[in-house]
């Protein structure tokens, strides 16, 4: 099929690596911002140690809650695991290496936005501590959960997977609860990187 017509088809991506990346990739923004915190406050900016727990742990605690609740949704959905739908597509190693990068390239630049608006105004770090807030309890839960996906893969057949549909032009998928798929026994080779997967 030529790519023109795959791009506009969703596509089906193995759960365990999606929340797994977007975990390792929220812990990463969330230490990258308390990390510049520090560095302020080290280097005597003016950063406000009690705002900045104030800020970030509020919403941490908001966060985790919400990312818990979402979590469990998520696993819930494996209870009923389908066939995959017939206008979908797996998606390959290189594509979902290109939607990861560009989703990480706009989250990070978002991030920096925010730190450096924070900065400009006179913050006290406030951003910061609601960066981390934000990032660091979505991220474990992730990492939590992917250990959860990857139990239910063992528990199926050798080599099954289980996928979820990621729409087309979509950077991830979705974090609500959502149909989950089992890549049928026939399928099972195409879950093989392709020598074209550069």
């Amino acid at each position: 099929m030529a790519d023109a017509v795959l791009a506009g088809l969703p596509r089906l991506v193995r759960v365990v690596e999606e929340v797994r990346m977007r975990g390792v990739a929220a812990i990463g923004v969330g230490t990258a911002a308390a990390g510049w915190w520090m560095l302020a406050f080290l280097i005597d900016q003016d950063v406000s140690v009690l705002n900045t727990l104030v800020a970030g742990g509020a919403l941490g605690v908001l966060t985790l809650v919400i990312a818990a609740v979402f979590s469990a949704r998520r696993l819930a959905a494996a209870k009923d695991v389908r066939k995959p739908p017939r206008g979908a597509v797996y998606e390959t190693t290189a594509d979902g290496r290109e939607r990861r990068v560009r989703l990480a390239g706009i989250v990070v630049f978002g991030v920096i936005v925010l730190l450096a608006f924070d900065r400009l105004t006179g913050g006290a770090g406030e951003m910061a501590g609601l960066v981390a807030g934000l990032f660091l309890p979505v991220g474990a839960v992730d990492l939590l959960e992917a250990r959860s996906w990857a139990s239910l893969e063992r528990m199926r057949e050798e080599g099954a997977g289980l996928y979820v549909l990621v729409r087309p032009q979509a950077l991830m998928a979705s974090m609500a609860g959502g149909e989950v798929y089992e890549r049928p026994r026939g399928d099972r080779q195409e879950a093989l990187p392709s020598p074209f997967d550069l």
